[in-house]
């Protein structure tokens, strides 16, 4: 088992516990608002779902799909919302047709590849939307990267900041719909694109795609 699904594995239960939380009045609280400000309804891929609490805030307005790579918190969304789809997968080969969704959603889960293009290459495959919220630098799970510079496998498999995501997304020619950053616990905001960015917890963006041929 590679680190990755190791680490998920074993967390499943705690997160599962604290999960609604996040979603409702947390960390994530303003991320659902986001998406709905740029779509209201549709089939909807959430790319890492965890225990499937999003899938679950979600499902009145959109036809969800859950998938995530640990089958233990693909376990629990199943065991809290059996009509609803999860599926044991991976961003760098998603296990669906082109076009099969109008948007996907990936919260804090492109950090955990270690091929992130290849995973924008497989959303723009199967979505023309997509809502991307990207861990700031000084996030804390971030740490989970840090064994790479040993050579070692990490748990979080890359260290992409969030110009680097525009940057990608522009070479691949996606349109950038919008944007906003999730502010870090005693940041100030300054106004300043770049400087908001490096003290944010995290950072959302919402992109047109474009299929990559």
């Amino acid at each position: 088992m590679k680190p990755t699904e190791q680490l998920w594995d074993q967390k499943a239960t705690d997160w599962a516990e604290r999960s609604e939380m996040m979603w409702t009045t947390g960390s994530r609280k303003t991320i659902i608002p986001f998406l709905k400000s740029v779509i209201t309804s549709g089939n909807l891929l959430d790319l890492g779902c965890g225990d499937g609490a999003a899938c679950r805030l979600l499902a009145d307005a959109f036809q969800v799909t859950g998938l995530d790579l640990s089958e233990e918190m693909i376990r629990i969304a199943r065991d809290k919302s059996p009509a609803l789809d999860f599926v044991v997968g991976t961003g760098e080969a998603l296990p669906f047709s082109d076009d099969t969704f109008d948007v996907v959603l990936a919260v804090n889960s492109l950090e955990w590849s270690t091929r992130p293009v290849t995973v924008l290459k497989e959303i723009s495959r199967v979505s023309p939307l997509v809502v991307i919220s990207l861990l700031g630098p000084t996030a804390a799970p971030r740490a989970l990267s840090y064994r790479r510079l040993h050579g070692e496998d990490a748990p979080m498999g890359n260290t992409m900041m969030p110009w680097e995501l525009v940057q990608l997304a522009d070479e691949l020619g996606w349109t950038l719909l919008d944007e906003t950053v999730i502010q870090k616990e005693g940041a100030v905001m300054t106004g300043h694109r770049l400087l908001d960015q490096a003290h944010a917890f995290s950072c959302l963006f919402a992109f047109r795609t474009q299929r990559f041929i």
